[in-house]
């Protein structure tokens, strides 16, 4: 009997052993949130009255942030939980903008970015951007693309020259798998 009870608790030891060391051979889940962010540049010159039109454009990318780039080949799921804007060094002068459009990839953004978001009282103010479906495809492009084009047109008259910035951002929130 004792035999018997000697070799069921070896066949038990040795079931969890090899238990155990398949389990150890698993995949290894992580995740990470950073911020990133970018600034768009929008020079107009003086046009002589004429109307030009403006076109600026920025990348923001996930291999700005040192986690995402060391594990790129382990990332298997984006969300984009906050996005937001920033306006700096923009004065009123005697630039007239009309047409203002501002898009992240080929989808405009401007009516998410609220009415009149260019004024003075804005400068330095972080305005977030609310848009849940707007977000989710942001995470999607980034998922696939790693990147993201941020991208602002408008048409200007201007009797003298007006630069402004944008800096884009975002949280970026990665599920790693390896």
């Amino acid at each position: 009997m004792r035999v018997i009870k000697l070799l069921s608790v070896l066949f038990i030891i040795a079931f969890l052993s090899v238990s155990c060391e398949k389990e150890a051979n698993g995949s290894v889940v992580f995740f990470s949130k950073d911020k990133i962010k970018n600034e768009l540049i929008v020079q107009i010159n003086d046009t002589e009255g004429n109307v030009v039109t403006v076109n600026s454009s920025t990348t923001i990318t996930l291999f700005s942030s040192p986690i995402f780039k060391e594990n790129a080949v382990y990332l298997k799921e984006v969300s984009v939980p906050k996005m937001y804007f920033r306006i700096k060094n923009f004065q009123n002068s005697l630039a007239t903008l009309s047409n203002v459009q501002v898009f992240v990839d080929e989808i405009q953004i401007t009516d998410d970015m609220g009415v009149d978001f260019l004024q003075s009282s804005n400068n330095n103010v972080e305005i977030e951007i609310t848009n849940q479906s707007l977000l989710d495809v942001i995470a999607s492009k980034l998922l696939q693309s790693k990147q993201i084009v941020i991208s602002y047109k408008s048409d200007a008259v201007s009797a003298n020259s007006l630069n402004f910035d944008f800096e884009f951002g975002i949280t970026a929130v990665g599920t790693f798998v390896d």
